[in-house]
């Protein structure tokens, strides 16, 4: 009998500009990046959605959390690419002779429109996974 497991994931970023004015860093969602005038606050490179699934998939094994794994004080992590943290916990979760079987993600923000973006998220994230 084939077993599921489910896990959950949550983040949030605030927009800012980008520097000198604010903190904000280019706009990346999903891997993919996204021409606008803000970009997410974050130690990395702020992708909320990667990290999200990050979170859900190391939630799913009883692993700790992305947090715990890529501490924001850690200077190593400055800028680093989400695309790296969704990896290492696909890596997980195959270490445990499991298998992804479906994703869903909502992604809640005013600015900008997903609309054009969605396939080239999509895409990345099957890629990823």
């Amino acid at each position: 009998m084939m077993g599921a497991r489910i896990g959950h994931g949550y983040d949030l970023h605030r927009l800012d500009s980008f520097s000198p004015e604010g903190e904000g860093r280019p706009f990346v969602l999903g891997g993919v990046h996204i021409d606008h005038p803000k970009g997410p606050v974050g130690h990395s490179d702020g992708d909320a959605l990667l990290h999200a699934l990050t979170d859900a998939l190391l939630g799913a094994i009883g692993a700790p959390d992305i947090g715990q794994l890529f501490p924001d004080d850690d200077p190593a992590h400055d800028g680093k690419d989400s695309r790296v943290f969704l990896e290492e916990a696909v890596r997980q979760v195959a270490a445990q002779d499991l298998q992804i079987g479906n994703v869903d993600a909502t992604v809640i923000c005013e600015q900008p429109r997903l609309g054009p973006h969605k396939e080239a998220i999509r895409e990345q994230l099957a890629n990823l996974l």
